[in-house]
């Protein structure tokens, strides 16, 4: 049987996914979110010419003219009102924020000026007209698009829309996601584990992974190893989730029901075996809006089909300008030998603009991955790379 590759899987999932609906919410909720519509700048900003920094304003061409000494007559703080012209041989003392007047021309900060009383002199030598003054719209003027559609919310974002006085924003919406996790010999830390048993790890890499997305509502259901109580749970959750996660159980064991219930709900597989490594063993479908991804068990396996099949299909539901991972091409810091005829996913570190692939590669070793922060893609065509040899990296 062909396996697919790696870059059709991964086309295969983005281009199945459907953006979600659009809503509209308040500022403060909007963190993370992608903006549905361009936003149109409300005003200008700054909305007026104002002082960079505590100083004194004055007529750039006074100090054109040479003039060194002035008389103070007026004092501006932030959130007065824009004041009347300075007149010829004058000044304000000014602090920043504060509207500058229509003619004011020239800021020089407090370190440069020495006061007498109302004298001011000025001992900076070679400024320039408007130095140290924010012009009106100078970061953007009214009517020009402030943020395109499909912008991810930051923080910093936020900020700026604020500052543009927006209160509220049209955004896709979340995906409403569930989590299942199977396998009889899991158990939740903080119990004690009985001979055989194992601790379930994926399903808490998976929420924090989501929640790192912006994702806090993510569910989790834990599945005996029950073809009744797999088939029932997974009917369920197709009906009422944007996005279903399997762990485990998808792959051929007596006791991996997962693959069965799928095909017999009628969930229409896009793919079903990657040619890949970690992560041969996993599955992509659709059936009507749920998008089902049946993760192999093993937890690195999981994580490495998480950050890149199923980041990037977040991001497309929630309409990301460019919903694909970031990649960077970036040179091996060590000589390295690929091995098999899969296409690699390794954990790596990138450290001063060369990446390192980590020890301890095995689908079931996380501790290297609580170290990484990338994943580097090799491909199966490529036999032994060479120190300094450019490769696929994928940033976290």
């Amino acid at each position: 049987m062909n396996l697919i590759s790696i870059t059709d899987a991964l086309q295969a999932v983005v281009s199945n996914i459907i953006q979600g609906a659009v809503e509209k919410v308040s500022l403060k909720n909007a963190s993370n979110g992608y903006l549905a519509h361009d936003v149109i700048a409300p005003i200008n900003l700054p909305s007026f010419n104002n002082s960079a920094m505590d100083g004194w304003v004055f007529r750039f061409e006074d100090y054109e003219n040479e003039q060194r000494t002035f008389i103070q007559t007026k004092e501006v703080k932030a959130g007065d009102e824009i004041p009347e012209n300075i007149d010829e041989g004058c000044c304000y003392r000014i602090f920043t924020g504060a509207p500058v007047p229509e003619n004011g021309t020239l800021v020089i900060m407090q370190e440069n000026i020495q006061t007498v009383g109302s004298s001011v002199s000025v001992k900076e030598e070679g400024a320039s007209f408007f130095k140290n003054i924010r012009k009106t719209g100078e970061q953007i003027m009214s009517g020009e698009v402030a943020l395109k559609k499909g912008t991810q919310l930051s923080p910093a974002a936020i900020g700026y829309m604020a500052s543009l006085g927006v209160s509220r924003l049209s955004v896709t919406e979340q995906p409403k996601v569930t989590i299942l996790t199977t396998g009889n010999e899991l158990v939740e830390p903080g119990n004690a584990l009985e001979s055989g048993q194992i601790y379930e790890s994926n399903s808490a890499a998976l929420v924090a992974g989501f929640k790192e997305m912006g994702i806090t509502s993510a569910a989790v259901n834990k599945i005996p190893d029950e073809y009744s109580a797999v088939f029932n749970q997974i009917n369920n959750q197709i009906k009422e989730n944007d996005f279903l996660v399997l762990t485990g159980g998808i792959s051929v064991g007596d006791y991996d029901f997962v693959s069965k219930v799928l095909n017999e709900l009628g969930v229409k597989t896009i793919f079903y075996k990657v040619n890949q490594k970690p992560g041969k063993p996993f599955f992509f479908g659709k059936i009507g809006n749920c998008s089902v991804f049946a993760l192999p068990g093993n937890p690195a396996a999981a994580m490495s089909c998480f950050y890149y099949y199923i980041r990037p299909s977040i991001r497309k539901f929630m309409g990301a300008l460019n919903p694909f991972n970031d990649c960077v091409e970036l040179p091996l810091k060590e000589n390295f030998t690929v091995k098999g005829s899969r296409d690699l996913l390794l954990k790596s570190r990138i450290h001063q603009k060369e990446v390192e692939i980590l020890d301890g590669q095995s689908s079931n070793m996380m501790h290297t991955f609580a170290l990484a922060n990338s994943l580097t893609q090799i491909e199966a065509n490529q036999v032994a790379l060479k120190k300094g040899d450019l490769v696929k990296v994928f940033p976290f």
